[in-house]
């Protein structure tokens, strides 16, 4: 059987320490364990490991290839691994240079052709959805091939430049895809939640995100086949949590009705709890009924920020303060958790703005909360701007690994410098949660996915302290 090794790599690979301070930071990859399903289903043989995990190093990494010899190792990243994944790549090429190293995620489908540059031990970026082009390219790496060009949803390395592969449309029927290959990760050593895709695609163009890497088209899973997928992951793994990783529940109300019912009708609403994101335009009192009877026990709203010129003229979601207002009170009554996220370092973004901000996350009182710094993510608008200098904006550097919302200095503004957005973001973390100590403690003993794992809260109060101290 045609063999291959998907990996996930980890900070301490550039000497740092990963960031797991959330319980949803340490979970299995949805996507390898997607791509190793669907590899598998096709009569390939795929191998997962996490390096993320303390006992997996490069070395237990080389020693499994010399064993096993694959056709094709495959690397996930995101933005703030992708210079991990490359270190990675590059010790597999100094022992085996013959060796086809493919990378895929969101970081190397927005920029294929710089990762490709920028990381020469990679040898082709598998772009948007990873399942079939990868099993095209574990087969002609079987078969000793090695152009690549023909094959759709690649770029790949041909002679001294770089080839792009015919486009390859989306997976329409996702209900085709095996569920995911959890079988083939080391569980014993995860959280407790589990990830759980019931949709691909976003149709919306937030400013400050990464443009969607799965498209735009948005394709929807059939109730019976998510619910079923909870059922054999009760079943067969004994979960107990899962968090949807889309934020397409809420817009999707007719599909995500059928589901609750399910979920009740097969008693599994007593088995399962879940987490979900949605928007605060999507939510009404029915749905969120269901939801609630059906098991679901937190929902996260991007909230953004707390002034109305920001929302209209900036964020551009079509979100109003009134309709997010009236969605807390909507979850409220619905006996639902709400988390709600706040951006810092909005484009034209300033110390009022910010203050607006806390005043609305007070007046909001969800049950958490989190105030990010904004990040420059690559494809984004927002980037586009500080690459402009617009507003005084300008990006410091593109080392990959500190694009993150918490801990970073990858984003300046002449209007607003970043020791000082480190300490408004300290100032609002402490002005919520000193009004509200049980929230606080709940943070780290709640088992929601957006919450944090007890072993990060020295990790977190330290650098909220140290952001006081004016230390960017």
């Amino acid at each position: 059987m045609t063999g291959i090794l998907l990996l996930h790599p980890s900070r301490r690979l550039l000497a740092k320490k990963d960031n797991l301070f959330t319980n949803e930071s340490l979970v299995p990859s949805l996507g390898l364990a997607s791509v190793a399903a669907y590899c598998r289903e096709q009569g390939l043989s795929p191998r997962i490991i996490d390096l993320r995990l303390g006992h997996n190093t490069p070395e237990s990494v080389l020693s499994l290839v010399r064993e096993k010899r694959p056709a094709l190792v495959g690397i996930t990243a995101f933005t703030t691994e992708i210079s991990s994944a490359g270190v990675l790549a590059a010790a597999l090429k100094a022992e085996f240079p013959d060796l086809t190293i493919s990378v895929g995620g969101p970081h190397a489908t927005i920029l294929p052709e710089r990762t490709l540059l920028e990381f020469p031990a990679f040898d082709a970026v598998v772009e948007g959805e990873g399942e079939l082009t990868t099993v095209e390219l574990a087969r002609a790496c079987a078969e000793g091939k090695k152009d690549f060009s023909d094959i759709a949803g690649l770029w790949s390395r041909l002679g001294e430049g770089v080839v792009k592969g015919p486009a390859r449309p989306v997976i329409e029927d996702l209900d085709s895809l095996p569920f995911p290959a959890w079988d083939l990760f080391e569980l014993e050593h995860y959280g407790k939640v589990f990830p759980l895709g019931a949709s691909r695609g976003c149709p919306h163009q937030c400013y400050f995100c990464t443009p969607c890497y799965l498209g735009r088209k948005i394709r929807v899973k059939k109730h019976l086949k998510i619910v079923d997928e909870m059922q054999w992951l009760s079943g067969r793994f004994g979960v107990r949590r899962v968090q949807f990783a889309d934020a397409m529940l809420g817009l999707l109300k007719g599909e995500t009705e059928l589901m609750c019912a399910e979920l009740v009708r097969r008693g599994l609403n007593r088995k399962i709890a879940w987490d979900c994101e949605t928007r605060a335009d999507a939510v009404n009192p029915t749905l969120l009924r269901s939801m609630k009877e059906a098991g679901c026990q937190w929902v996260a709203l991007g909230v953004e920020s707390g002034n109305d010129r920001i929302l209209r003229e900036v964020v551009k979601k079509g979100e109003n303060k009134e309709q997010i207002r009236a969605a807390v009170k909507l979850l409220k009554a619905a006996g639902l958790k709400t988390r709600c996220f706040f951006i810092l370092g909005h484009y034209t973004e300033t110390p009022e703005t910010i203050k607006e901000t806390m005043a609305f996350a007070r007046e909001l009182n969800p049950d958490a909360l989190s105030f990010g710094l904004m990040v420059p993510n690559p494809g984004s608008e927002l980037r586009r701007l500080a690459q402009e200098g617009a507003g005084g904006l300008s990006i410091m550097h593109d080392r990959w690994e500190d694009y993150q919302q918490f801990d970073f200095s990858c984003l300046q503004s002449s209007a607003l410098p970043l020791a000082e957005l480190k300490k408004w973001q300290s100032r609002c973390y402490f002005a919520f949660y000193s009004r509200h100590p049980v929230k606080a403690l709940g943070l780290f003993l709640d088992g929601s996915a957006y919450n944090y794992r007890l072993s990060g809260f020295f990790g977190i109060m330290k650098m909220l302290l140290r952001n006081l101290r004016g230390k960017a």
